[in-house]
């Protein structure tokens, strides 16, 4: 009885999607491949890749300004620890910040001048080239919109045949822009993709809503009101670090069909590599906060 058991058994599927900047399908794959083991046998992910739609993303080093952060900037803090230097030349904004937190009282005032312009010129030009992902994903999903979405059905009728229809819901796991690309798949999509439990990471549906661009049918919230969603999403558990610049709330925006909220997860405990634009899938992906809701989401023991 036991062996007949066993072969019965089948994992949940659970579709995977990345969100912007996601060139690398091999890291990718890595990265779905240990959330499935962290998660366990009782589900099998199955990853989306969309990656290969967009343009490399390198050639955005040769376009943006990097300041005072470069490798000269590194060798003329002399003032500075080895830490420091090394952290600044390979654009380690956690390490920088761990460095000079360890001495800064003892650093000279000018010393402590070139460090905080190091630590400027990081943050900016990071920011710049997550930003210039972001907007370059972002048009080229406005602009390929049913090839990307195709995509997706294409992953799902080749792995879990029958799923993502209205008698049998596909679960959900997504990161940043992936998740606004199913969003509009449940809402306004030909056919609709009816999902069981949507759990986003790093998520924009809110800011595209508050902004006008939700999909037809819902209505620009235009009295504040958050808008009620079809039945073709039945729980939403959104997850974000504070510090995320391109992650935002979602209960405020929207109620489910049922009359419930989606539940914002606050995913941060404090840790230094989660200090400035924190936005990669694998930190969420990882982190115990997700992982422990994502279990309890999914009913798994």
């Amino acid at each position: 009885m036991v062996g007949d058991a066993d072969a019965a058994f089948e994992p949940r599927p659970v579709l995977v999607i990345h969100g912007i900047g996601t060139r690398d399908k091999a890291s990718y794959l890595e990265d779905v491949a240990g959330l499935n083991t962290a998660l366990g046998d009782q589900v099998r992910l199955i990853p989306v890749y969309w990656g290969d739609m967009g343009a490399p993303t390198q050639p955005l080093d040769t376009i943006l300004p990097y300041l005072s952060w470069s490798s000269r900037e590194a060798r003329a803090s002399r003032e500075s620890s080895a830490e420091v230097r090394t952290a600044v030349a390979n654009r380690d904004l956690a390490g920088l910040l761990d460095s000079v937190s360890a001495g800064w009282r003892r650093r000279s005032a000018d010393s402590r001048r070139r460090v905080l312009a190091s630590i400027y010129g990081l943050v900016r030009t990071q920011y710049q080239r997550a930003s210039g992902e972001f907007t370059g994903d972002l048009i080229l999903y406005q602009r390929h919109q049913a090839a990307l979405q195709a995509r997706v059905w294409e992953t799902v009728m080749e792995h879990a045949p029958g799923h993502g229809l209205a008698r049998r819901p596909l679960d959900v796991i997504s990161h940043s822009l992936g998740g606004a690309m199913l969003f509009d798949m449940a809402v306004a999509g030909h056919p609709t993709l009816h999902i069981g439990e949507f759990l986003t990471c790093a998520s924009q549906v809110s800011y595209f809503h508050v902004i006008g661009c939700s999909p037809q049918p819902l209505d620009p919230t235009a009295t504040g009101a958050p808008v009620t969603l079809p039945d073709t999403i039945e729980r939403w558990t959104n997850f974000f670090v504070p510090l995320d610049p391109w992650a935002f709330l979602a209960e405020p925006m929207f109620t489910l069909h049922d009359g419930r909220d989606p539940e914002d997860v606050e995913v941060y405990s404090g840790e230094s590599g989660a200090r400035v634009l924190t936005h990669a899938a694998a930190y969420y992906w990882t982190h115990p906060v997700f992982l422990s809701t994502a279990r309890e989401r999914l009913g798994l023991s």
